[in-house]
């Protein structure tokens, strides 16, 4: 069964820009690639800018964003504060929910 996660930037003015990720959310697939290769603030925020993922590789050509039916990407979510990302629960299926800010990435995990 896949892992799913959300992973979020968040913007100068505290909103949260989120995309959803598909599968390997877990803090020692996704959580270690997002800090190994997405740990500064101009690359979060283009991994999140390009819309929900199936899942996260160690470069943005790699990676696997996910396609609505007319050929877009699905765009990013906005969270009016870090309060509101972490308690919204959109999705029962989403194990883990991550962020940039103060430069670093942070996870918790949801539910069991």
């Amino acid at each position: 069964m896949s892992t799913r996660a959300r992973i979020g930037v968040q913007l100068e003015r505290g909103e949260i820009k989120s995309v959803y990720v598909w599968r390997d959310g877990t803090p020692e697939v996704l959580g270690l690639t997002l800090a190994k290769h997405y740990g500064t603030p101009e690359m979060a925020a283009e991994l999140v800018g390009r819309g929900n993922l199936i899942d996260v590789e160690s470069t943005l050509e790699e990676c696997n964003f996910e396609r609505a039916s007319g050929g877009g990407d699905i765009v990013p979510q906005i969270h009016k504060t870090f309060s509101v990302y972490l308690c919204e629960r959109e999705d029962k299926d989403i194990r883990y929910k991550y962020i940039f800010r103060n430069g670093k990435w942070g996870y918790w995990r949801l539910g069991e």
